[in-house]
């Protein structure tokens, strides 16, 4: 009875597969928390997914794919001033737009797939709303 149970779990955990998403060590999460300013000349933006569930979703910066979200995950990544078109896509959909930052700006993007949508949505959001969900989430490996 024993080895079934073990070769249950076993199968059990070759089911789940490996996360989607490749998370950073703590200390680049932690690092990233503390909201330091960009570099001179540069503009930080965070993007994060703050839902529960739901797809992996890429994020493009121009025409390349700066990361990864999963649920309750976030990246930042440092702009030059000016426009830059962003998008987030999944394996069944894209959502392009856009942002302008100026240099020392912190800028906030949400990104996440509602329940029961087709297409992934993205969207700026406050800085405390921004700031709050960051806090709450892990940063991923970018």
């Amino acid at each position: 009875m024993r080895r079934v149970a073990v070769m249950g779990m076993l199968l059990l955990a070759a089911c789940s597969g490996p996360s989607p998403v490749s998370m950073a060590p703590p200390a680049q999460d932690a690092a990233g928390k503390a909201f330091n300013s960009p570099p001179p000349g540069m503009a930080a933006v965070y993007f994060y997914n703050p839902t529960n569930n739901g797809p992996a979703i890429n994020v493009t910066v121009g025409p390349m794919v700066i990361g990864r979200l999963a649920p309750m995950s976030w990246m930042r990544t440092e702009l030059g001033a000016g426009w830059h078109a962003i998008s987030c896509t999944t394996a069944n959909s894209a959502n392009p737009s856009s942002i302008t930052v100026a240099p020392g700006q912190i800028r906030f993007v949400d990104i996440e797939m509602p329940p029961g949508s087709a297409v992934c949505s993205i969207r700026e959001a406050s800085p405390e709303a921004g700031r709050a969900a960051v806090l709450a989430g892990q940063r991923t490996m970018q």
